[in-house]
């Protein structure tokens, strides 16, 4: 009877793992990327003191455009921007964030954001 049980059992757990395959938080989806800036950086709204930050897509229904932008650790959310998409003729092999040189000695302005492997990138714009 018991071996009748484990072998139910495991035919059971087999079936239930194939069809419900385990998730993954490291994906794609959310372009999640680390980066770490070892000058101050200004974002549309604040600057950011020099650090590790996690930028990653926020998780909204129909919307890949807002960017949040959140500790290393994801303890602390310091923002949530609208993007716009931008495109580049080839995909970056590595993360690639543009800056924007600023003139009157405030920190360079992050211009744009783009996901290692992805021509897809977000575009942030800045009040004048």
């Amino acid at each position: 009877m018991r071996r009748r049980f484990l072998i139910l059992f495991s035919i059971v757990a087999g079936l239930y793992l194939g069809l419900f395959p385990p998730l993954s938080t490291a994906d794609d989806w959310n372009r999640a990327t680390t980066a770490v800036f070892h000058g101050p950086v200004q974002i549309p709204g604040q600057i950011l003191a020099p650090g590790a930050y996690l930028f990653k897509i926020a998780d909204l229904t129909g919307e890949r455009n807002v960017v949040q932008i959140w500790s290393a650790d994801k303890s602390v959310l310091y923002a949530t921007l609208m993007g716009w998409p931008e495109y580049l003729r080839e995909r970056p092999s590595t993360d690639l964030f543009v800056f924007e040189e600023s003139n009157n000695g405030t920190p360079p302005a992050l211009k744009s954001w783009f996901h290692e492997g992805d021509a897809s990138g977000e575009t942030f714009f800045y009040d004048r």
